[in-house]
């Protein structure tokens, strides 16, 4: 079945929808100011560590990207591996082992365990969705899987992310179920597709994923922050998207986006850092021109209107002389402008 409807959610879309906690979520250019602010269970003495780490490299902290720096030590990993120094190596493997861990954590302490408020937006956009729609995202954490309403085409933990997950009856996935008891049984109608991973993922030696049982905990030892595997890309430059699961995935979001009939992008803002995201909605758009398979309408939501010019430039020839733009200041304005509108 042809997705009607793709919804792509970008870090803004989180932070959008949260805006209102004490410690919101971070966007790339502010990732390290509210890593700054975070404790408990070891997460501050590892912040402080990441933050000296930076400031080694750059002499300034605050305005240096989450992207930026991950690219820098991973690059300068590489370089180690065949150029090595004639002393005082660093150890730039284990900088990148810290900030992951700093990612995973930050995830987890600005996004987890919502309550049904702070879910409403991304509730109210995903009613939207009908069998054989999709929602792609960039974004690590759980917004939307924890804010599908109960309402609404079929959708659970062990087919629900484009693929079989293993780890279903654990603890997450069958409270979820519980929660979800009126769209949780039979196969998912939908699916989500987390093209750079999620906090709640681990992977098995065969490369498939395993849920986590306990994805929201941070743990430390004698004050010491203990890391915790997940699976997720780092913002790096080299992004591993050739080997599943992410291969099948990335495979599976670009025929969503080549066939749907309507496009909404949400908080996203086609960072320069993410070349290959760029490239599958260039492809995206070259393909739908040359088989003349126009969007209907596409839906941008984003309180940067440079943002939205970009994407309306990129999705011109896909959109033909007859596609419709609708821009929106955000993710609540467009949660709002749907609230009881019939597709």
């Amino acid at each position: 079945m042809k997705p009607g409807l793709v919804i792509l959610f970008g870090a803004g879309a989180t932070r959008g929808a949260l805006l209102n906690r004490a410690v919101p979520p971070p966007v790339d250019r502010d990732f390290f100011d509210i890593a700054s602010q975070l404790r408990g269970r070891g997460t501050g003495r590892l912040a402080s560590r990441v933050m000296r780490e930076v400031f080694d490299l750059y002499r300034h902290v605050s305005g240096v990207g989450l992207e930026e720096y991950f690219r820098d030590i991973e690059a300068r990993a590489e370089i180690g591996e065949f150029a090595k120094p004639s002393n005082q190596p660093k150890n730039w493997a284990k900088r990148q082992a810290d900030l992951v861990e700093l990612v995973r954590r930050v995830m987890v302490l600005t996004t987890g365990e919502l309550g049904d408020q702070e879910s409403a937006i991304h509730r109210r956009i995903l009613g939207r969705l009908r069998p054989g729609d999709a929602v792609i995202t960039f974004n690590y954490d759980m917004m939307v899987e924890e804010a599908i309403p109960n309402e609404g085409p079929r959708w659970n933990p062990s087919d629900g992310y484009g693929l079989q997950a293993g780890g279903v009856s654990l603890t997450w996935a069958t409270r979820w179920q519980e929660r979800h008891g009126n769209i949780a049984s039979g196969s998912s109608q939908f699916r989500i597709l987390k093209l750079h991973g999620s906090i709640n993922w681990t992977l098995y030696a065969t490369n498939e994923v395993r849920l986590k049982p306990r994805p929201y905990v941070v743990r430390a030892r004698k004050g010491v922050a203990v890391s915790d595997k997940c699976a997720v890309l780092p913002p790096g430059w080299h992004k591993r998207i050739n080997v599943n699961p992410y291969r099948k995935l990335w495979r599976k979001a670009r025929l969503a986006l080549e066939h749907c009939r309507d496009l909404a992008i949400i908080g996203y803002s086609l960072p320069d850092t993410d070349p290959l995201a760029r490239a599958l909605l260039a492809e995206v758009c070259r393909s739908r021109a040359a088989r003349g398979q126009f969007l209907r309408r596409l839906h941008l939501a984003d309180p940067d209107d440079h943002t939205k010019e970009r994407f309306c430039e990129l999705f011109a020839p896909a959109l033909g002389a007859k596609g419709h733009v609708y821009r929106y200041d955000g993710i609540g304005e467009l949660g709002e402008k749907w609230r009881g509108v019939q597709r």
